[in-house]
């Protein structure tokens, strides 16, 4: 256990003094491999202890030590009242992996206790162990709670059994229950006949069922489910699109299957690009980098901003796809999206990786997009109407004069403090004009500097 011996005495007087220094620093000492089972078992026995520094100073040992002799005793611990103590308990066993599964096993066959049971399969169930698939086999024909069967099915699932799967076919018309877990087992597992099964139940089971058969054709990987998942987004619901297109993106990715641009892609991209969930809109993004289309990049730009992830993802797409990117930011900044700021940022950004790029649009398209940007001059965020009046000037500064009115006099300090130092560039007389507007601010700071402005532009003329 040490490199001295120890022995429980000693562990009592340590682990009794109620000193959680000394018992880490004694807990530091340790050496697992020269444990004695005895006195390994009766240093776990601490883990009881209601003290919570010190059940975390112990569990965290007995994970980063893998301390196996004690995985009996921990075992034991399923059994307990407290639901704190068996947690711990369960996170350690499952840590130590394959030293676990004699000490869960013996205990799947003594016990009696239903919730016992089922917590005790549940940490086998997250285990990959040959020793696990044999056990299961076995203990799965002994048992009829249909919570304990759940944990046993997903335990031949994540141990990808082939030697189950007519086992897990023959449980399928057993429960109602069973059916959602063993489809995911069985396309965990992955075999043709596996497959097979899994197509032959899809038209006839419910919505939950048919989600874990998505799900599970994702998992299994071939060209025939590549080909099936594509021929259900044809008429597939709108519910049904998320997981279809994740199972798609997951074969293409891992086979290099072409997903084909049509309209029912278009169509299930755009569900992605706008669904809630996070990852859903994430996968669209990816797919999104497959494929041109107005429609999808416009949709695509209402979450820019949102999630830097997705951002990430999409701005290759953006980049190369400059000119109808402006197009599309003026149409949803008239229609006053949430992502304002975002999209202001974006165009700024094109501006500065490009210079060129505005010189590049006619007039027509300069003035629309200038036109859509100074609508953000009245936004209630005053970052964005700051935002505004930069890019505005960058854009064209000539124009950007004339859309500033007088109702800007009455902006806030910081604005119209930026606001002169842009107009210091500038020289024409609409920008002379509004200097000396300035200069007649209630703002000391602003006024001044307005005025040497004036006077700098006065000498030089």
């Amino acid at each position: 256990m040490t490199k001295t011996k120890i022995s429980t005495e000693i562990i009592d007087e340590v682990f009794q003094s109620g000193n959680i220094d000394a018992q880490i620093d004694f807990l530091d000492q340790l050496e697992c491999e020269e444990y004695d089972p005895a006195v390994a078992t009766h240093l776990c026995s601490y883990l009881q202890n209601k003290d919570k520094g010190l059940r975390s100073a112990l569990s965290h040992f007995l994970k980063n030590r893998q301390c196996y002799l004690v995985a009996d005793k921990l075992t034991e611990f399923i059994a307990s009242d407290d639901i704190s103590l068996r947690n711990i308990a369960g996170e350690i066993l499952i840590s130590y992996g394959q030293y676990a599964v004699d000490s869960l096993i013996k205990f799947l066959k003594k016990t009696k206790d239903v919730i016992d049971l089922k917590f005790a399969a549940d940490i086998l169930a997250e285990i990959h162990d040959k020793k696990v698939e044999k056990a299961v086999l076995e203990l799965i024909n002994n048992t009829e709670n249909e919570n304990v069967l759940i944990s046993y099915i997903e335990a031949l699932g994540n141990n990808r059994s082939i030697q189950a799967v007519d086992l897990l076919i023959s449980l399928y018309d057993k429960s109602e229950i069973l059916k959602p877990y063993i489809i995911n087992s069985l396309g965990k597992i992955g075999t043709v006949k596996a497959f097979n099964f899994i197509i032959q139940k899809y038209n006839d089971e419910d919505d939950l069922v048919k989600y874990m058969i998505i799900e599970s054709l994702g998992d299994i990987g071939n060209e025939e489910s590549f080909f099936f998942l594509l021929s259900e987004l044809q008429n597939a619901s709108l519910p049904f699109i998320p997981p279809i297109v994740e199972a798609i993106y997951k074969l293409h990715v891992r086979y290099g299957f072409d997903v084909p641009f049509d309209e029912k892609i278009k169509r299930a991209l755009l569900v992605m690009l706008a669904n809630k969930e996070n990852e859903y809109r994430k996968i669209g993004a990816k797919l999104l980098n497959e494929f041109d289309d107005n429609e999808i990049i416009y949709e695509a730009l209402k979450y820019y901003g949102i999630d830097p992830e997705y951002d990430g993802i999409i701005y290759h797409k953006l980049l190369i796809n400059k000119e109808l990117v402006l197009k599309q930011i003026s149409i949803l900044i008239k229609n006053d999206v949430q992502n304002i700021s975002h999209l202001l940022k974006l165009v700024d950004e094109f501006i500065q990786q490009e210079p060129d790029l505005i010189k590049e649009l006619n007039e027509f398209e300069l003035h629309k997009l200038m036109d859509s940007i100074s609508r953000c001059l009245n936004h209630s965020d005053e970052m964005v109407r700051l935002s505004t009046i930069e890019l505005l000037f960058k854009l064209d500064a000539d124009t950007a004069i004339m859309l500033l009115d007088n109702d800007f006099l009455n902006e806030n300090f910081w604005i119209k403090l930026r606001l002169t130092e842009l107009l210091e560039n500038i020289d024409n007389q609409n920008s002379y004009s509004f200097l000396e507007k300035l200069a007649e601010d209630e703002n000391e700071m602003v006024s001044q500097r307005a005025k040497e402005i004036l006077m700098i532009k006065k000498n030089i003329n």
